[in-house]
């Protein structure tokens, strides 16, 4: 077995990264209008909704783990779009699109101890890799993004000089234009176990969220600086005002450690080498969509972090591992200055 796929697989200096980034998560958290603190990131939503999660009948015996251990399950689901910044900021800015499935009652042990939420989430943004490679290199950009009101300059300069790499794959996120989220394709672009819970038979695995019905060419916006702030949930709400829409859920193997690596999240997996396989539909059903509803609010007390999982779905890699340590800061952070 790779080393990376042991549960207790760690890099020298991680934990020291780690609680850094907490400091820094921490220090550069915003309030909203109300006073009330937004996520570090993706504090803006495009939508909450109600799904269901419907398993495929037919999934190879070698995926049939966790969730996906039960041919033609459904699941009750909430979904989350989102775009990725920690403040609000229009639509139009040009950033990350993020989609977050959270599956309801979920029963099995825990990826992560004292885990109570019973649920298994799924996060993903609409861009096949992360710009920052591993835990050190995202720590070296927030630090330098910290510095007041020079932060981003600072950042982009230290790109420039050490990283251009990054730089490439943040400038190609940021050409993205988006007429509705409903209508892109999302990877998960960190790793995942796929096995049993103990951990003695699985593999590595990437997740994708695909429309299962493309949408016309020519979708894309023009005009962008005369669209509304909140273009992208009033898109949302217009095409769930006339039905359903359906994605299809599919999961791509690691078929060579060397080419698809687990500790390196800014190499994208080949798709053609190994090929993406269904696993089932997230099927978001016709629905008003509203700012003020008590889903809407319930949502953004949630906490959404991939380590809500089963053992069968245990996340992999360093950024897992950051993810770990800073979500769940930031959750609590949140909680407490949200407590009157």
């Amino acid at each position: 077995m790779q080393q990376e796929l042991r549960p207790d697989f760690s890099l020298p200096g991680e934990k020291e990264i780690f609680k850094d980034m907490i400091k820094l998560t921490i220090n550069m958290m915003e309030e909203s209008q109300d006073g009330c603190p937004l996520r570090v990131q993706h504090a803006k939503a495009a939508a909450c909704l109600t799904a269901s999660f419907e398993v495929a009948s037919n999934i190879p015996a070698d995926l049939q783990h966790g969730v996906f251990s039960q041919p033609d399950k459904v699941f009750e689901a909430i979904v989350r779009f989102s775009t990725a910044q920690g403040t609000i900021e229009p639509d139009t800015d040009p950033t990350a699109r993020g989609l977050a499935i959270k599956l309801l009652d979920v029963a099995g042990d825990r990826a992560m101890e004292n885990d109570t939420d019973r649920s298994q989430d799924f996060l993903f943004v609409d861009h096949p890799v992360f710009p920052f490679p591993t835990p050190k290199e995202y720590k070296e950009i927030i630090k330098c993004k910290s510095f007041p009101l020079i932060g981003d300059f600072f950042a982009l300069a230290h790109l420039l000089i050490f990283d251009p790499d990054q730089l490439k794959i943040i400038q190609e996120i940021r050409k993205k234009t988006v007429a509705n989220p409903l209508q892109i394709t999302y990877w998960s672009g960190s790793p995942y176990w796929l096995g049993n819970a103990a951990s003695t038979s699985g593999q590595a695995v990437k997740y994708s969220v695909i429309p299962s019905a493309l949408p016309a060419p020519g979708t894309a916006p023009a005009h962008l600086d005369k669209l509304p702030d909140d273009y992208l949930r009033e898109a949302i709400a217009e095409q769930l005002a006339q039905g359903e829409v359906l994605f299809d859920f599919t999961v791509q193997r690691q078929s060579d450690p060397e080419q698809m690596p687990i500790e390196d999240t800014s190499v994208p997996w080949d798709e053609q080498q190994s090929v993406p396989v269904k696993l089932a539909t997230l099927r978001i059903k016709k629905q008003k969509v509203s700012k003020d509803s008590a889903l809407e609010r319930h949502c953004e007390a949630m906490s959404f972090n991939p380590w809500h999982a089963l053992k069968e779905h245990r996340p992999l890699g360093g950024i897992n591992r950051l993810r770990k340590a800073v979500y769940e800061a930031s959750f609590t952070e949140r909680t407490r200055r949200a407590t009157p």
